[in-house]
């Protein structure tokens, strides 16, 4: 799933029906469906094929330009900034106006509207890149900047705790490089070990990954650590008033001999039967 912006949806929200459509420059639109909760509005049945279809990866970049009816176009941008080249299907066929409406949403005709910046060789930087680097001439890296990383990293579809909306100028160095290099495949999940979680042997799991993704019903988990060994270890959950949920986690601190500033990413496999995928970034 992909969240839609909560400011978006505050001023369109009313507008949108359960399906919407989505169109890329020369190719055919896709039908998604819009999942709504207390979270907000998704993108859901539907938006996976579509990011497989368009090879969107974390880190890759979306604009969204809304034409009523629940209809977007979408222009898709990747690691440089620059703009992918779009497939088509084999055989698909447009008749003469949606070619006309595709070929007037090309980017070159975005640039000219909105005076976007040309996308040259020498000048090739992702959007993510610029964003650390303004972060560095703040003040704490954590300043009012016109997207900061707690953001970034939710529209990339991993779920971080509110809590770490502040990032330190190195942490914001070490989150970007670890959210680039994942191929998301599943609900995410990144967490930055606090002292506590190393005193009390306990990881929490932010509660907007747990409300959309996670069986309240669960009482453990069975967690893959990805490291040489790929060790399966099976976790107890405790659930918080929050709708998040601690693990408990007492045998991956001595055996991974975690410290604080640690990063973990949870990979939801299988929400059916609780099945998790941990990887470990040590600091």
């Amino acid at each position: 799933m992909q969240r839609i912006p909560p400011k978006f949806v505050r001023d369109f929200g009313h507008e949108l029906s359960e399906d919407a459509t989505l169109a890329v420059p020369n190719g055919r639109p896709w039908r998604v469906r819009l999942k709504r909760d207390e979270g907000g509005v998704w993108f859901d049945d539907g938006w996976y094929d579509f990011a497989k279809y368009y090879s969107v990866s974390a880190g890759y970049i979306s604009i969204f330009k809304y034409g009523k009816n629940s209809n977007f176009r979408v222009l898709i941008f990747d690691f440089t900034a620059c703009e992918i080249n779009y497939k088509r299907e084999e055989g698909s066929k447009l008749d003469k106006r949606s070619r006309q409406s595709a070929a007037n949403y090309s980017f070159e005709n975005f640039k000219a509207k909105h005076k976007y910046r040309e996308c040259e060789p020498q000048i090739k930087k992702c959007r993510k890149e610029e964003l650390v680097e303004k972060n560095e001439s703040d003040d704490g890296g954590g300043g009012d900047i016109e997207y900061n990383l707690w953001d970034l990293l939710t529209e990339m579809g991993i779920c971080i705790s509110k809590k770490h909306r502040a990032f330190s100028t190195e942490e914001s160095k070490r989150v970007l490089k670890i959210a680039r290099s994942l191929n998301l495949k599943y609900p995410t999940s990144l967490i930055i070990l606090p002292s506590s979680s190393i005193t009390h042997n306990r990881v929490y799991v932010p509660a907007t990954f747990a409300k959309h993704f996670a069986s309240r019903d669960a009482k453990s988990m069975e967690v893959r650590v990805s490291n040489e060994r790929h060790k399966f270890m099976n976790m107890n959950v405790c659930w918080r008033e929050n709708g998040g949920f601690a693990l408990s986690m007492t045998e991956l601190v001595e055996d991974e001999n975690l410290k604080e500033g640690d990063i973990f990413i949870f990979e939801l496999i299988s929400k059916r039967v609780a099945v998790l995928n941990l990887s470990i970034y040590h600091l």
